[in-house]
C-alpha cells in the first residue's frame, strides 16, 4: 500500500487472523456457509441488534439500505458533503436526487441546525437522511433523529468509520454505534484500512426484520429458495428458486468474513489501542499553538478514532498544505484528506450551491489527516509529533 515508513494508515492482520483463513481455504467451502452466519451473529450479539446481514463492502451495505428503503426517483436523500462518495452514489445508484446539508467547521459533522436548514431548501421529498461518523467521531443521533421526524424521514447512519465507538446519551447511558437505537439501518465497511478489516466488506445492522428480509435478498440476486415468499407456485420441486425483485449479487465470503470475524473478536482491544495513540498524541501536540486537535470525550470509546485529524489555519500561516503534505512525506509519514467535499466532484456540483455549504468547506481547506493504525508504538508518535511541530519552527 505504501513505502512509507509510517503511512496514514494500515491493516493489522496477526497470526490469528492469517489461520483462520487458511482454516476456510483447507475446509473447500468458500461461500454461503457458516462463518458467514456467525460473523453475523457475532456482530448482532455484541451490538445488541437483531439484525446484522454481511455484504462485500460499505457501498454495497448502502446501496442496499437505500433501494430497500425505496429511494427512488421521487423519494431522495439528504446528507453530508463531506465524506466517501459511496455515501452519495449509492442513492444516486436508486436514481435519488441528492441535497448535501452543511457541517460544523471545527468536526466535519452535520448539526441538527444544518439538517433542519437542508430540509427546508431540498425541492424534494426526503425520504432519507444518512449521517456520517467521521473519522470515528459520532453526530448527536439523539437530535439528528428528532429532525429526521419532524420531517418524516428515516435516518439512516453511515457508521463505516465508527467500529466499536459508543455514544452517551444525555443521561449518560451509553450503547454500541450499530445497535440502531435511533436509526432505521446502520451501514459499516470492512474495507483494508478500517479499524477492522474483511479485505473488501461491509455490513447493515438493523431492529427492522422486513427490512432484513429485504436486503438480504438484495444482496443474492433477489433470489429465494423460501417456499413461504414464492408466488404463483404451491409446490415447488426442491431445486427450485424463484426472483420477484431485482437484486444484486453483493455476498460476502467465508474467506473474506474468516478474516473479519477473527479481527471482530478483538474490537475492544483494537479500540482501546486507539484510544492509547490519540492519548499520545494530545500529548505531544497539545503545546503547538497552530493546530486543533480533534475533539476528545471523556467517555470511554466514545471515539472509534479510525482517522486521526488535525485542523491548520495554512492561509493565516502563510503555508500551503501541500507543503506540509511534501514535508511529512519526505520524512517517510503519510498523510491524506478527507474528504475532498463530494458538491467538488462535477457530477454533484449542481446539487447544492457551495455558498451554502461555508462549514464544509472551511473544514476541508483546513484539514489533514495523520497516520492512525494499530501497531503504531508510543514512540513512532513521538516521532510522527516532532516532525510535525518542527515544520511549524522553520521559516
Amino acid at each position: 500500500m505504501s513505502n512509507l515508513n509510517y503511512p496514514y494508515s494500515r491493516p493489522n492482520v496477526t497470526e490469528n487472523d492469517i489461520n483462520s483463513v487458511i482454516k476456510v481455504l483447507r475446509s473447500q467451502f468458500l461461500t454461503q456457509g457458516n462463518v458467514v452466519k456467525d460473523f453475523e451473529n457475532q456482530i448482532s450479539k455484541k451490538f445488541n441488534v437483531k439484525n446484522t446481514i454481511v455484504c462485500n463492502s460499505g457501498t454495497a451495505a448502502l446501496h442496499s439500505v437505500y433501494k430497500c428503503l425505496g429511494l427512488n426517483k421521487k423519494n431522495g436523500l439528504i446528507t453530508t458533503p463531506i465524506t466517501f462518495l459511496a455515501t452519495a452514489n449509492a442513492a444516486r445508484m436508486c436514481n435519488a436526487p441528492v441535497y448535501f446539508a452543511d457541517v460544523d467547521k471545527e468536526t466535519g459533522l452535520m448539526t441538527p441546525e444544518t439538517l433542519e436548514k437542508a430540509f427546508k431548501e431540498a425541492n424534494f421529498k426526503v425520504k432519507v437522511v444518512t449521517v456520517v461518523h467521521l473519522g470515528g467521531h459520532l453526530c448527536d443521533l439523539e437530535e439528528l433523529s428528532k429532525v429526521a421526524k419532524k420531517y418524516n424521514s428515516l435516518l439512516v447512519e453511515d457508521a463505516c468509520h465508527a467500529i466499536g465507538a459508543k455514544y452517551y446519551k444525555k443521561n449518560k447511558k451509553s450503547f454500541f454505534i450499530g445497535s440502531c437505537n435511533y436509526s432505521i439501518a446502520c451501514t459499516f465497511s470492512f474495507h483494508a484500512i478500517k479499524n477492522i478489516t474483511m479485505g473488501e466488506g461491509g455490513c447493515i445492522t438493523t431492529n427492522d426484520r422486513k427490512l432484513a428480509e429485504s436486503i438480504r435478498l438484495n444482496i443474492c440476486h433477489g433470489m429465494t429458495r423460501d417456499k413461504s415468499k414464492m408466488k404463483n407456485i404451491s409446490n415447488p420441486p426442491p431445486w427450485f428458486y424463484q426472483m420477484n425483485e431485482i437484486g444484486w449479487n453483493y455476498r460476502a465470503s467465508e474467506i473474506s468474513c474468516a478474516l473479519g470475524l477473527s479481527q471482530f473478536k478483538k474490537l475492544d482491544k483494537i479500540i482501546n489501542e486507539r484510544e492509547k495513540i490519540a492519548s499520545y498524541y494530545r500529548l505531544a501536540l497539545k503545546d503547538n499553538v497552530f493546530i486543533k486537535l480533534p475533539k476528545y470525550n471523556n467517555h470511554k470509546n466514545a471515539v472509534g478514532w479510525h482517522l486521526y485529524q488535525l485542523k491548520i489555519n495554512f492561509t493565516d500561516l502563510g503555508k500551503s498544505r501541500e507543503s506540509f503534505v511534501k514535508y511529512l512525506k519526505n520524512k517517510s509519514i503519510g498523510s491524506q484528506v478527507h474528504y475532498i467535499p463530494l458538491i467538488y466532484h462535477p457530477y454533484y456540483k449542481k446539487n447544492t450551491p457551495i455558498n451554502r455549504l461555508e462549514g464544509a468547506v472551511d473544514f476541508y481547506q483546513s484539514t489533514i489527516s495523520i497516520p492512525m493504525y494499530n501497531g503504531l508504538k508510543k514512540k513512532y508518535v513521538k516521532y510522527i509529533a516532532k516532525v510535525i511541530n518542527n515544520f511549524f519552527e522553520r521559516k
